[in-house]
């Protein structure tokens, strides 16, 4: 691979700075809140004390995972991808990463995709995409 993006999803327990310190890109998962979107930004949208409490007050949540076509904003940037799913045990965001895989190579024919199931969640996950970015520094 040429010059490239290692990203995760935002389910990996890292902040926002830590990401950004670490030169790791997330693609956001959705979530509902009585109805109304947001992008699980790190709490960016909605501050995490905020979430908690309207949950906590019996607020409707539900969830949802990234959509295919927030991969494609690395490509556009002529960068290959490295990307790392949340855990398939947990999640099917590995099936929709694979659907943008698949749509995008054909769109970006140069480009290369990889996707990875991280078998992992939480800050196993994080500690994981801190590995990846220590070797890639190395």
């Amino acid at each position: 691979m040429s010059d490239y993006v290692i990203s995760c999803c935002s389910t990996a327990d890292l902040t926002k700075e830590h990401f950004e310190k670490r030169n790791i890109s997330y693609i956001c998962f959705h979530y509902e809140l009585n109805g109304k979107e947001y992008a699980d930004d790190l709490g960016q949208s909605m501050p995490f004390d905020q979430f908690y409490k309207a949950m906590q007050d019996g607020a409707s949540t539900k969830n949802s995972q990234v959509n295919a076509d927030e991969f494609e904003e690395f490509l556009k940037e002529g960068k290959d991808v490295l990307h790392v799913c949340l855990s398939s045990g947990i999640s099917g965001v590995i099936n929709s990463a694979n659907v943008a895989k698949a749509d995008l190579e054909e769109k970006y024919p140069g480009r290369k995709i990889l996707v990875v199931d991280s078998l992992g969640a939480s800050s196993g996950y994080g500690l994981f995409m801190d590995k990846l970015a220590d070797l890639r520094d190395e």
